[in-house]
This record gives structure tokens, sequence and C-alpha cells, in this order.
């Protein structure tokens, strides 16, 4: 009974601190070996969607804006302020239990600045309890905010707390301001824990670090844009904070410094959610000096696949290079460029590189070397299909396989994935998932087939049935695709059968929209009611 009390009394109570689990998850060199909390299951009930950690603070800081909830933050500011009155486990229990329940990052700010103008905090004890939320809560909001106010305080009381913390990419968001606000040299401190996280938390601390010393500029050139999530983040940071163009400037440079290089260009090349090529302003000395240094130091399927990047933006339409002409380009220096690619694009040696790459075993080379070949227009279609043997379940390989043409080619993939993929497993009814991660790897195999089916008329009608049936929102999209590219005649009784029972048990709003609007295109409502 006093055990049960404790727990109902105390969140906390009989679990892990996630400073403890950090501590206990680090490897001999201080890096995070897993990127689990002990509060996962708790905090992710309930969620359709699981983001990756510090995902969903990091997109949302990124790219969300607005304003907080006033009598939220307000009603935070009175718990902690009567906390910071009478620490104990009666206020700090009233705090917590609230912080369970919001998302720390929409209030943090108005958060601090209410409590820095607050004239009824007790400082010294808001502190204390600000390391107690940090140091021993179980749950992740709970960390956050005792991270968030620590950084308030300007002392090395807490540096190996925040430090270590921050090595999850949960937390790093918060460890990086923190550090920045309460530590002195927090500049070599983000720039050690930058060394050791990737993710999201790399993204964070890269953002905010200075470029003070000739060992952070050499870093981010060859290692600072390489990250596990989007690389198009990173890449102007390191760009301009590294020096790329004064760096390639050189007569040579070394591998370390031409592969970072590569990995920027390429990121720049890609856009997306950052500044991309065009936002960077030295582009075009970067470029053509890659490019130089390319003519004799391209060797290998993934520096080949830069340069192939670099030619299809050299060929982009005219429009895009004339406004590109007012930012350091020329027509003689795209011309130049263009030819500095055909060099290297050229080498009669690329063929045999790029089958030895598609066979290795490494996946990322494999990768590259499939992206080299469509480049080099080699007919890898075989080679692929015949991987599928080993690898029935890979969705990339499908995908892959579904950029052809040839009615030929895609009826006998059709045929494969009927045979190999679990369609029943599938088909277990429509849901609101997004359908990523291990459990859904069938149901990839089969968005990567569905997105490309819409072009082939009634070709894979089971496929388009166990989509719709699909607990994947995506599957279900990619299904009405095809029905909306397909004569009515193609479609056949089971995927009529499908859509019909579609129209009942279709769980999201969107969805069911477009289920309407292809109804009624198909002149098809009244045939549906009456069947």
């Amino acid at each position: 009974m006093n055990s049960f009390n404790q727990n109902t009394l105390y969140p906390w109570a009989g679990k892990p601190s996630i400073y403890e689990y950090i501590v206990s998850a680090l490897d001999d060199e201080g890096r995070l070996r897993d990127a689990k909390l002990p509060d996962d299951e708790e905090y992710w009930a309930g969620h359709a969607v699981r983001w990756v950690a510090g995902g969903m603070d990091g997109t949302f800081s990124h790219h969300a804006g607005g304003q907080a909830d006033t009598a939220k933050v307000q009603a935070l500011v009175q718990l902690l302020v009567k906390q910071s009155r009478s620490p104990g486990n009666k206020t700090r229990r009233a705090t917590y239990l609230k912080l369970m329940q919001e998302e720390v990052l929409s209030v943090i700010d108005p958060l601090l600045e209410s409590l820095r103008e607050h004239p009824g905090v007790v400082i010294p004890k808001l502190y204390q309890e600000a390391e107690w939320f940090a140091r021993y809560g179980a749950h992740r909001n709970v960390v956050k905010l005792g991270i968030a106010l620590l950084g308030q305080f300007e002392t090395e009381r807490h540096r190996e707390l925040v430090v270590t913390l921050g090595k999850h990419d949960e937390f790093t968001l918060y460890s990086a301001v923190a550090i920045r606000g309460s530590l002195e040299h927090a500049n070599e401190t983000l720039f050690e824990l930058a060394k050791a996280v990737d993710g999201w938390g790399k993204i964070q601390l890269v953002e905010r670090l200075e470029p003070q010393t000739q060992e952070i500029r050499d870093w981010l050139l060859r290692h600072g844009c390489r990250n596990s999530v989007m690389n198009e983040y990173l890449a102007c940071y390191c760009a301009r904070n590294g020096g790329l163009a004064e760096a390639l400037a050189q007569a040579s440079v070394d591998l370390e410094l031409y592969d970072g290089a590569g990995v920027i260009l390429s990121a720049l090349l890609a856009g997306g959610p950052a500044e991309d090529i065009d936002d960077y302003e030295d582009a075009a000395l970067a470029v053509s000096d890659f490019l130089r240094h390319s003519q004799t130091m391209c060797i290998n399927v993934a520096q080949l696949s830069v340069v192939t990047d670099i030619y299809d933006f050299l060929n982009e339409d005219g429009k895009r290079w004339e406004r590109r002409y007012d930012r350091g380009w020329s027509g003689d220096l795209r011309e130049a460029c263009k030819r500095l690619c055909e060099n290297v694009i050229r080498d009669e040696g690329w063929p045999a590189k790029v089958w030895e790459g598609i066979r290795s075993q490494d996946s990322t080379m494999r990768q590259h070397a499939i992206y080299a070949a469509k480049r080099l227009h080699m007919d890898i279609w075989e080679e692929l299909f015949g991987q599928m043997q080993e690898h029935p379940l890979d969705s990339h390989l499908y995908y892959q396989l579904a950029q052809t043409e040839e009615p030929e080619r895609m009826d006998r993939l059709v045929r494969y994935a009927e045979a190999h993929l679990p369609l029943d497993e599938i088909a277990s009814g429509p849901q609101d998932e997004i359908g990523y991660g291990e459990p859904y790897a069938p149901h990839q195999c089969l968005q990567s087939l569905l997105q490309a089916l819409d072009v082939f008329e009634g070709c894979g009608t089971k496929l388009v049935a166990a989509g719709l049936r699909s607990p994947a929102t995506m599957n279900r999209n990619m299904a009405l695709k095809c029905l909306e590219a397909w004569p009515l005649p193609d479609w056949g009784e089971e995927v009529a059968a499908a859509l019909q029972e579609l129209t009942v048990s279709e769980p999201n709003e969107q969805v069911k929209e477009r289920i309407a609007k292809l109804l009624q295109e198909k002149e098809l409502t009244a045939w549906l009611i009456k069947s």
C-alpha cells in the first residue's frame, strides 16, 4: 500500500531518472549507444506517430511559429514561484504533473521571461529545484524545463549535468541554449558536444557554433555536415562558417576536405527546408574549385554522385540562371564548369566501378552506385531484380525497380510482389497510420510499387486492393492515385469491393474527400449505393 501511494502521489517514484539512464547508455568515448528513453512508452501512448529523438522540438523550432497559451504559461509560473518559496515534494509534485501535460518548447520563452520579472521568486531555491528536475526527473518535459531553468544561472556548477543530458538528441536543444547562457568557454563546450552527437542534436549545435578557431572551421568542412537527419539543415552553416570557398581555393586539398565539401555541396544542391545553393554567396567559387579538384580526386561512385549533382544543376533552365548571373556566376564560368563535369563523367572506368558498387554489401555504397548508374544511363534493372531474391522486403529495391517504362518489366515486378509480399497482413483494415518503421516494411514496399502503377492501367489490381485496405494512410492515397488515372473497366471486382468498403471505413478526413471526388469524377456514387 505504501508503494502504491508513493507511485500515485509522486510520478517519479520508483522510476529511473533520465539523467542516470543516459549516463548508463554512454560508451567509452562518451557517445550515446541508443536513442531510447525510459519514458518512451508512457510519453508516446496514444500518438499515431513517434518522432525521432529531438525531431518534434527540432521541426517546430525551425518551421512553426505562433504565440504560447498565456494561461498555460501563467499557471506554470505560479507553480514554480510557489515551489521556490516552499520547496518540497508537495509543490514539486504539482509542477511535475503540470509539466507532464505540456510540451515545454511552446511555453519556454515566455515562461522564462515571466519568471525573470516575477518579484516573488526565491532565486537560490529555484536553482535547487531546477537542478532536481534535470538530475532526477523521470519524464522528458520535466528534464527539459530543468535544463532551461539552469541556463538562466551563470555558474559552472551544472556543467557536467547539462552536457551529459545534451548528448541525447531529445535534450540537445535545451542544453545548447543553457550552455551558451550560463557557462564559461561556452563555444568550446558546444564544439566538444557537437563531435559527440548526431541527428537533431548535431543540427542544434552546429547552428549555434561560432567558428572561432581553425580547428572548428576544419571540422565544419570535413565532418560538420554529414548527419543522420537531413544534411540540408547544416550545409549553409558549414559552408559559411567553415570557409568552404577559401579552403577549396587552395592549389590542392586533402581527401577529408574534398569528401566533406562534396557532402556540403550535394546538400546545398538538394535544397529543401533550409538555405540552398542559391543562398550561399560563394557558390560559384566553391563549385568551380571543387570541380577543379575533381579532375584528379573523383575516383569512387560516392564522389561521382556529387559531380553529377553539380552537372544537373548547371543544366537547369535559363530562368533560374538569369538570377544566378547576378550572384557570382557568369555564362563563361557555367560552361567551363560543365566541361569539367563532363571530363569526369566520361571516364571509361566508371561502369566497372558502378557494377562493383551495386553488388557491394555496403548499403550506402550500393545506393551511390545505383544513383551513378542512372546518370550514366546504365541498365541495372535485371541486377536489382535478382537482388530481390535475397532482400524480398527491401522497399528501396522496389522503388528503383518500379522506375521503369517497360510494361513487361513492371508486370514481372507486380507478379513477384503478389507472390512475396504478405498482402493479407498488409490489408488489415484502414487506420490513420503514417506507416514507417520496421513493422511497416511490407507496407513501404507496396507504397513504392503503387506510386508507379498509375501509368500501367489495370496492372496490379491485387496490390491496389491491398493498398485500399491498408492501415498506412499513404498506401491508401497511392492506391487512389492509381484509380484516379485508370479507366473504370480496368479496376476489376476486387478493387471495386475494396473501394466500396473504404467509403464507409476511411478514418482520415482528407482521404475521405479524395474518395468523394474520385466517385464524382467516375460517376460512381449511385453505382456504389446500388451495389
